[in-house]
């Protein structure tokens, strides 16, 4: 296998690898909006984790491309994830300072 083919190879593993771990923080963020006894506290949570599986989605539609051996449009893919965790930082700060657990 080529230089470029090894590193198409990595790319989708790293790009897997996000997805793995957007679900998993999508899944924290539902937790916390499920236990969480503050009502108008689940908004920022459950906004996260729509931002966390859409992340999720978009990632391995990334690894799928790479496989097939589509190695365009990376740029919006990449701009599209900074967005997205981004937002998911932002919605994570506003749940930090509007949650009144001790």
């Amino acid at each position: 296998m080529s230089g470029a083919g090894l590193a198409a190879e990595r790319t989708a593993l790293a790009w897997r690898r996000t997805a793995v771990a957007a679900m998993i923080t999508a899944a924290l963020f539902l937790n916390h909006a499920v236990t969480s006894g503050w009502r108008p506290a689940m908004i920022a949570p459950i906004g996260a984790a729509i931002a966390m599986a859409a992340l999720a989605g978009l990632s391995y539609l990334r690894n799928r491309s790479l496989h097939q051996g589509d190695y365009g449009h990376g740029r919006r893919v990449v701009a599209a994830t900074t967005v997205a965790v981004v937002v998911v930082a932002g919605l994570a700060a506003a749940i930090q300072f509007t949650d009144p657990s001790p």
